[in-house]
């Protein structure tokens, strides 16, 4: 690369940084619009990943539904440049192209470009993972079709470059609201004072403790010798137990007898989820209840609500704008609004506004 060739692709990034300097919820599709116009990278899809690198909440631009229905119901697994199984052979990387793991003859004869690359008019495919301090928090696909030029070195040079700064910057948006879906949950029932309050990480990290738990969970184990008595707590009363366990909250209520036979009932309640923490493993809150004190009303059912507009209920609720719940339910805008439309009529209210005060109230 010459002189003027360095500048030129200088000046590009610089261009691409900054229009990535967007809101969170914004992020992803605004990282797609910036490869698409500035580096010619029309056809894309980005994924969040979890822990253990499954991918979800998938983000398209110029990618037909079809193709991401078919892809997370069977093609991932086939897929050579997945997460789970592209890293565990190169886990320094951060691109691939489909050559750099396998031949193009071979690769022709795979499942995954007969049976699905070729039905969407792709061939080549290119890998972006996302990766901060070592840790997976997302990844970029690039597709092209056959009359199309290859994924060249000088464009994994180009999107390893790229990507240091879109999973730093993911990385601190779903920082950002992981803080702010624990705050909403301390929030929410910071005025019950008399009620004991533990926050749990999963598997058994304490993230906050109320001083009416540390007092509840401390007579529990009076005379032993556990140096932290809410830890302790919760791994006898929620960790062994497998119908509250942070999998399944199916049965969020149960009452306990503390040694002076002090009757308590004891609530689990999951987080809510947000767009950046879906199907992560997500904090959860145990309350603590004396006998005699109000306990935490249940949400109210919807049974007037259709399946569809109860789901929309629900991202409405998790925060979701129109357009995320229209890539997350796989639907379009258009349908989002209508459902939306239904709902308030049935809900007496008129717009998303009232709508989300109503759920507060509720």
């Amino acid at each position: 690369m010459n002189k003027g060739e360095f500048h030129l692709g200088s000046s590009k990034i610089l261009e691409f940084i900054d229009s990535i300097l967007v809101p969170a919820e914004r992020f992803p599709q605004q990282v797609l619009l910036s490869l698409s116009q500035i580096f010619g990278y029309h056809r894309s899809i980005f994924w969040i990943a979890d822990n253990q690198g499954n991918l979800f909440l998938p983000i398209t631009l110029n990618v037909e539904d079809r193709l991401v229905q078919d892809y997370v119901s069977y093609y991932f697994q086939h897929d050579l440049l997945h997460p789970q199984n592209a890293i565990p052979q190169n886990p320094s990387r951060t691109a691939l192209r489909i050559n750099d793991v396998m031949p193009d003859q071979e690769y022709e004869r795979t499942i995954y470009y007969n049976q699905f690359m070729r039905t969407y008019g792709n061939y080549d495919e290119m890998g972006i993972y996302l990766k901060k301090e070592g840790m997976l928090v997302g990844t970029i696909g690039l597709a092209r079709c056959e009359q199309e030029q290859r994924f060249t070195e000088n464009d994994v040079r180009l999107v390893e470059t790229l990507s240091r700064t879109i999973a730093h910057t993911l990385a601190i948006h779903t920082h950002a609201d992981e803080l702010h879906r624990e705050r909403m949950l301390l929030a929410a029932h910071s005025h019950l004072p008399s009620i004991g309050i533990i926050i749990v990480e999963p598997p058994s990290h304490i993230r906050y403790v109320n001083p009416a738990a540390k007092d509840i969970c401390a007579e529990w184990f009076f005379g032993k010798t556990y140096s932290n008595p809410v830890q302790a707590f919760i791994k006898h009363h929620v960790e062994n137990n497998a119908r509250v366990s942070s999998s399944s909250f199916s049965a969020p209520a149960a009452t306990v007898l503390s040694p002076s036979q002090q009757e308590f009932t004891m609530y689990v309640q999951p987080s809510v989820s947000t767009p950046f923490s879906d199907h992560r493993t997500l904090p959860y809150a145990v309350y603590l209840i004396p006998k005699g004190t109000h306990a935490i009303r249940e949400q109210d059912p919807l049974p007037h609500l259709t399946r569809m507009e109860g789901r929309i209920y629900e991202l409405v609720q998790q925060g979701y704008t129109n357009q995320l719940i229209a890539n997350e339910l796989h639907i379009s805008l258009n349908t989002v609004k209508r459902h939306l439309q239904n709902t308030y009529r049935k809900l007496g209210v008129s717009n998303r506004t009232e709508l989300c005060y109503k759920l507060k109230t509720n």
